[in-house]
Order: structure tokens, then sequence, then C-alpha cells
């Protein structure tokens, strides 16, 4: 009686091996396709003599408008587009100081809902279920970091 072969898992090993190479070639690729319209957008959009407050002193609502903006219309990766759009709320509200806004604010910034119904007006205008949610998340992280300018101190 024979003894059964063993079975042929080399070249199906080999075939994996080189499907899993040509997909993280792939990826790798396209990831620095993105990296390089996100930098070019950048670039175009965040030029210093372009932005709202490098002109005349704006308000934190003008901030945060422009900076959700910006978020939405990024072409890179969300999550590079999603850590710089508070950064560039942050440099707005730095350009003035917001003691007088912040003292409004009062307890409100530690709350949850802070910012929530400004959020919710701005995304009235919004069409699609999928760019709601982005705006959403954009807006909220930009009031995340209003409330985090106005408990470090909001005076310039």
């Amino acid at each position: 009686m024979d003894e059964p072969a063993p079975p042929r898992t080399r070249g199906l090993l080999i075939g994996i091996g080189v499907a899993m190479v040509a997909l993280s070639v792939l990826f790798g690729w396209r990831t620095l396709q993105q990296r390089a319209q996100y930098r070019e957008y950048k670039a175009q959009t965040v030029n210093e003599e372009d932005l709202p407050w490098t002109g005349a002193e704006v308000g934190v609502d003008t901030c945060v408008e422009w900076s959700v903006e910006w978020g939405m219309a990024c072409t890179g990766m969300e999550s590079w587009c999603m850590g710089e759009a508070p950064r560039l709320a942050l440099a707005c509200l730095r350009s003035s100081d917001r003691t007088a806004f912040c003292d409004d604010a009062g307890e409100g910034i530690k709350s949850t809902h802070f910012g929530y119904a400004q959020c919710e007006a701005l995304r009235e205008d919004v069409e699609g279920r999928h760019l709601k949610r982005a705006h959403k998340k954009y807006c909220a992280s930009i009031y995340r970091a209003v409330a985090e300018h106005c408990q470090h101190g909001a005076g310039n």
C-alpha cells in the first residue's frame, strides 16, 4: 500500500506571498500618491496671506467654519486631514484674544455637548449622509480644539 503524497502547500504559500507583496506595493504606491495630493492641497490652502485671520481679527465662529470647510475639502487620507483641521483652528484662535468668548462659555467647555448646537446649525446645508457624518466629525474635533484653547488660556 502506497502512502498518500503530502499536500502541496509550497506553491500555495508562494502564491499567497506574491499576492501579499503585490497588494503591499499597490497600497504603498496609493498612499504616496495621496500624501502628495495632501501636501499640495495644504500648500495651496494654508498660505499665510490667504488665511482669514492674518488680514483681520475674526471671531470664533469664523475660525470653526473655515477649519471645518478646510477639512471637508481636504484631499488626503481622513486621518491626516482630521489631525490638521483642529491645528488650523487653534492657529486661528491664537491669532486674537479669546478671553471674552471663553468667559462667556464658562463651564460649558467641559461638557460633551459644547458646540453641538453650532455644529447642527452649520450642518443644515450639507447634503448627503456621508458628508453630514464627515462634517459632524470635523466640527466636533474643532470644537474640542476650541475647548482646549479656552481651558489652557485664551489670552494672547
